[in-house]
């Protein structure tokens, strides 16, 4: 066993890696998924004159109004934050990035691995979109990492990859 000595400066930075994009059908999902909520909140709010006295459809507008507002915001930030989303491969490790006001860059070692699997949800089930989820074995709430978007062929592809890479690496 060898244990030389790494140099900072010949590390690469995580923030030079290139990242994978998701299929592009997933702004779809995205879309979908953000209208569902926003209906329920919406149709929800509807109750409100039943709980307030006085002022209730003054309330009630000022709500569904904030709520259209929130709504059109985050429809005009799909194309961002579906152009971040992405997954990296290296040598020994598997990193995802997501998140645009919050970015979050989330590496798994090989050898940490212990479960990769797919699967879809109904929505991602009409664009044939399929999630990746790739869970190591710490005992932190963080002990996973969700890919969305992929290709069945691309997700079996991945899946292959990471469950033979954690075989080489616990063997």
């Amino acid at each position: 066993m060898t244990n030389r000595q790494i140099w900072p400066e010949d590390i690469q930075p995580i923030e030079e890696l290139h990242f994978e994009h998701i299929e592009r059908p997933y702004i779809k999902v995205i879309i979908i998924r953000i209208t569902l909520i926003y209906f329920v909140l919406m149709a929800v709010a509807l109750f409100i004159p039943e709980f307030v006295s006085g002022h209730a459809i003054a309330i009630l507008i000022a709500t569904e109004s904030v709520l259209a507002a929130a709504f059109a915001i985050n429809v005009s930030m799909m194309r961002k934050i579906y152009s971040f989303k992405g997954y990296a491969l290296r040598d020994k490790d598997i990193s995802y990035r997501s998140g645009i006001l919050f970015e979050s860059v989330t590496t798994i070692p090989f050898s940490k691995i212990q479960q990769v699997s797919i699967r879809m949800n109904p929505v991602s089930r009409i664009f044939k979109l399929y999630y990746l989820d790739v869970i190591n074995g710490s005992q932190d709430s963080m002990n996973s990492v969700t890919i969305p978007g992929l290709s069945h062929e691309k997700a079996e592809r991945l899946k292959s990859l990471l469950i033979n890479k954690a075989d080489l690496t616990n063997d």
